[in-house]
C-alpha cells in the first residue's frame, strides 16, 4: 500500500468526529467518520489560497483553500476542536501534509498558482480603511491644538510627521498584497512556523 500524507482534525462541536484526509498522488480524498469517501481529483483544481487566520482562542491558525472548476471549496485549517472553547493546534500533521496536497497537485496540474494572503477584494477593502485611518491620523496630527503651535516650527514638524507615515503605510501595503506564487515556491510565512 502507497504512502500519503494524513491529517485528522475535528471543525467544529456539530462534527461527530475527526475528518481524515489524505493528499494522494491524483486526488484530495476526504474520509468522513462514517467511512464515506469523497475525492476532488487535482486536475479539477483551480485555485489555492493560503494564509494566516488568526481566530478567537486560535491565534495560531493557518488556513488551507483549494476551490474546484465546479464551485466546490475545501478549506483546512490547523485548528483540531478539542471540546467547549478549546482547541488544539496541529501545525505538526498540518504542516507536512499541505506540502504534500502542494506537491501532488503541481505534479497534476502545473498551471495552478497559490495565492499568499488576502482575496483582492478583501484587500481592497482593507487599504480603503487604512487609508482613511492614515488621513484621519495626518488631518488630527495636522488641525489638532499643542502647546507648542506658537513656535514657528509646529507646521513644519507637524508636515514632516505626517509625510514620515507615508512610506510606513507604503511598506505595510506592499507587504499584504496578495501574491501568486507556483506551488513549489510557497514561502514559509504562508504556512505554521516550524517548532524548533
Amino acid at each position: 500500500m502507497a504512502e500519503f500524507a494524513i491529517y485528522r482534525r475535528r471543525q467544529n462541536r456539530l462534527s461527530r468526529g475527526e475528518r481524515e484526509w489524505r493528499a494522494e498522488p491524483d486526488a484530495l480524498v476526504n474520509v468522513g467518520v462514517s467511512g464515506h469517501v469523497r475525492r476532488l481529483p487535482w486536475r479539477e483544481v483551480v485555485s489555492v489560497r493560503l494564509r494566516a487566520a488568526p481566530a478567537p482562542q486560535r491565534p495560531w491558525r493557518y488556513v488551507f483553500e483549494l476551490r474546484s472548476r465546479k464551485g466546490e471549496r475545501v478549506v483546512l485549517d490547523n485548528a483540531h476542536y478539542a471540546g467547549e472553547g478549546a482547541y488544539e493546534d496541529r501545525s505538526a500533521s498540518y504542516t507536512p501534509f499541505v506540502r504534500a496536497a502542494l506537491a501532488a497537485l503541481a505534479a497534476a496540474n502545473p498551471r495552478v498558482r497559490a495565492l499568499i494572503g488576502e482575496t483582492q477584494k478583501r484587500y481592497f477593502f482593507l487599504m480603503l480603511v487604512a487609508l482613511v485611518v492614515l488621513g484621519a491620523g495626518a488631518y488630527a496630527l495636522i488641525a489638532a491644538p499643542t502647546p507648542f503651535d506658537a513656535s514657528p516650527i509646529a507646521a513644519p514638524v507637524k508636515f514632516a510627521l505626517v509625510l514620515a507615515m507615508l512610506p510606513l503605510f507604503w511598506s505595510l501595503v506592499l507587504r499584504a498584497m496578495p501574491r501568486g506564487v507556483a506551488l513549489k515556491e510557497v514561502p514559509a510565512r504562508a504556512l505554521p512556523p516550524t517548532l524548533p
